[in-house]
């Protein structure tokens, strides 16, 4: 499978990432009925998209307020696309332009992003967590790797 095109959002991209969210995202964050709900849960947001022959199959949107500390937000892929490293290029392509200092929270019970964060090597604060609507969450921060002596 060809890689995906990573590039910035377009207003354009708005109904492929809204059905995105509705489909990827439901378990988090509830029906997302239209692109309204879209706009408001990426309110603010740098958002990030991949796509594969002109159609958008995942996005990424990082809270930047709080520059230089980043928060990723969202991160999803279309159902149909998962398993085809389309998560780990936005999160490539995230880490990239936000840097060092990237963090992002996820739900203790979410072993499949647990997983997939741990092996693009960001660690588990386990001193920063709580519990939201959805139950336990855990801080989960980006770690660059050790610079080459």
């Amino acid at each position: 499978m060809m890689p995906a095109t990573v590039r910035p959002f377009a207003q354009a991209d708005t109904p492929c990432c809204t059905a995105i969210l509705a489909l990827a995202g439901r378990d988090t964050f509830g029906p997302v009925a239209n692109a309204a709900a879209f706009t408001a849960a990426t309110q603010g947001e740098a958002i990030l998209v991949a796509e594969r022959d002109g159609i958008v199959i995942g996005f990424a949107a990082v809270h930047t307020e709080d520059a230089p500390d980043y928060f990723l937000h969202h991160l999803y892929v279309h159902p149909a696309h998962s398993g085809q490293g389309i998560g780990a290029q936005l999160l490539a392509a995230v880490v990239a332009r936000f840097g060092p200092h990237l963090s992002l929270k996820t739900q203790l019970g979410n072993t499949g992003a647990r997983r997939f964060y741990a092996r693009a090597g960001w660690v588990e604060d386990a001193g920063d967590g709580g519990v939201d609507i959805l139950g336990a969450w855990i801080r989960v921060r980006y770690r660059a790797a050790p610079p080459v002596q």
